[in-house]
C-alpha cells in the first residue's frame, strides 16, 4: 500500500492532512475534555468516512492506470506482432523474387551452354566431314594413279611383244592381218555386245533394287511418322490433363458461390513451369471472386507440370476450367 501512495505523492499529501486534522480533533477533545459543547463527535466520524472515501477513490484511480497500462501493453504487443509479421511478407516476397531471378539465370546459362555444345559438335562434324572427304579424294588419285601406271606399263609391255612378234614374222604376220583384224573386231564387236547386255541387265537389276528400298523406306517413314504423332498427341493430351488437374486440386470454392460456369483461361508460362501472367476469356455468369479463386488455384499450381516430351511445351496455354 505504502509503495502505491508514494506513486502518487499528491494522494499521500492529502492522506497526511487528514490524519494531521483527526489527530488535531482528538487532541483538542482530549484537552478541552469539560467543554464537550465546543467540539461534535460527528465531526471525528465525518473525517474518518471521508479518509476511507479517499482511499476507495485513490484505489480506483489506481485500478484505471493499472487498466490503461495493460490495453497499452495489449496494444504494443500487437504493433509489434504486425510489424513482425509485414517484415516477413516483405521477406518471403523478396526471397522468392530472388529465387525466380536465380532460376532464370540458370535457365539462361543452360540454354548457352547447350547452344556452344551444339555448335562445337557441328563444327566437329563439317571438320570430320571434310577430312573423310580430303582422304576419298587423295585415294581415288592414288587409285587412279596406280591403274594410269598398271596401263601404260602393259601398253609398253604389249608394244614390245608386238614389235618382237613383227620383227620375227613380219610377212606371215602380213599375210595374216586381214583375218585376224577382221576376227579381231568382231570379237570385239560380240564382247562388247555382250558387255552392254550384261551392263544394261546388271543396271535394270541396281534400279530395282533401288527402287524397292526407297519404297520401303517411304513406308517405315510414313509408319514412324504416324507413331510419333499419335505418341506426341497422347502425351500432348496427357500434359494439358496433368496441369488442369493440379489446377482444379489447388482450387477452393468461394463461399456464396451457388453457381459455378465455366471459364477459359489463357496462362503464359515460362522455363520450368513459372506462371507469368493469368488472364480470362470467356466466362459467362462468374462473379471477381469467383475469377479470383481460379487465378489463385493457378499460381498455387506453380510449378507447372511438364510435358512428357520438350517439344510439346507451350509458352501460353489456354484451357477450359470446369470445377465439377
Amino acid at each position: 500500500m505504502l509503495g502505491e501512495l508514494l506513486k502518487h505523492p499528491r494522494a499521500l499529501l492529502l492522506s497526511l492532512a487528514l490524519h494531521l486534522v483527526v489527530i488535531g480533533a482528538m487532541f483538542i477533545n482530549f484537552h478541552f475534555a469539560d467543554r464537550p459543547n465546543l467540539i461534535k463527535a460527528g465531526q471525528v466520524e465525518q473525517t474518518v468516512k471521508a479518509e476511507v472515501v479517499e482511499q476507495q477513490q485513490l484505489e480506483a484511480m489506481q485500478e484505471e492506470k493499472r487498466r490503461e497500462a495493460e490495453k497499452l501493453k495489449e496494444a504494443e504487443r500487437k504493433k509489434k506482432e504486425q510489424e513482425a509479421k509485414r517484415l516477413a511478407d516483405i521477406k518471403k516476397k523478396e526471397a522468392e523474387k530472388k529465387r525466380k531471378a536465380e532460376e532464370k539465370k540458370k535457365a539462361e546459362l543452360k540454354r548457352k551452354k547447350e547452344a556452344e555444345e551444339k555448335r562445337k559438335a557441328e563444327a566437329k562434324r563439317k571438320a570430320e566431314e571434310k577430312r573423310k572427304a580430303e582422304e576419298k579424294r587423295k585415294a581415288e588419285e592414288k587409285r587412279k594413279a596406280e591403274e594410269k601406271r598398271k596401263v601404260e606399263k602393259k601398253r609398253k609391255a604389249e608394244e614390245a611383244r608386238i614389235a618382237e612378234e613383227k620383227r620375227k614374222a613380219e610377212e606371215a604376220r602380213k599375210a595374216e592381218e586381214a583375218r585376224i583384224a577382221e576376227e579381231k573386231r568382231k570379237a570385239e564387236e560380240a564382247k562388247r555386245a555382250e558387255e552392254e547386255r550384261k551392263r544394261k541387265e546388271a543396271e535394270q537389276r541396281r534400279l530395282a533394287a533401288e527402287e524397292q528400298k526407297r519404297k520401303e523406306a517411304e513406308l517405315k517413314a510414313k509408319l514412324q511418322a504416324e507413331e510419333t504423332q499419335r505418341r506426341l498427341s497422347s502425351l500432348q493430351e496427357a500434359y494439358k490433363l496433368a496441369i488442369l488437374q493440379k489446377v482444379r486440386r489447388n482450387w477452393i470454392r468461394p463461399p456464396g458461390s451457388e453457381k459455378i460456369p465455366e471459364c477459359w483461361v489463357r496462362v503464359i508460362q515460362g522455363p520450368g513451369g513459372i506462371i507469368l501472367d493469368v488472364t480470362f476469356g470467356t466466362c459467362k455468369g462468374s462473379t471477381q471472386t469467383y475469377r479470383a479463386s481460379i487465378e489463385s488455384a493457378v499460381y498455387k499450381a506453380e510449378p507447372l507440370p511438364k510435358p512428357g516430351d520438350p517439344s510439346l511445351f507451350e509458352r501460353e496455354l489456354n484451357f477450359n476450367f470446369k470445377p465439377e
